[in-house]
């Protein structure tokens, strides 16, 4: 499964809910933050 989180704004909350949505799923997850 791969989920992306994205947002063209900066400050948007887009790491920490895609650390909450990693810690929720209870399986292990690799996550990819990155600004471009």
């Amino acid at each position: 499964m791969r989920i992306a989180i994205a947002s063209g704004k900066g400050g948007t909350g887009k790491t920490t809910v895609s650390v909450n949505l990693a810690r929720t799923m209870g399986v292990p997850v690799q996550l990819l933050d990155c600004d471009v």
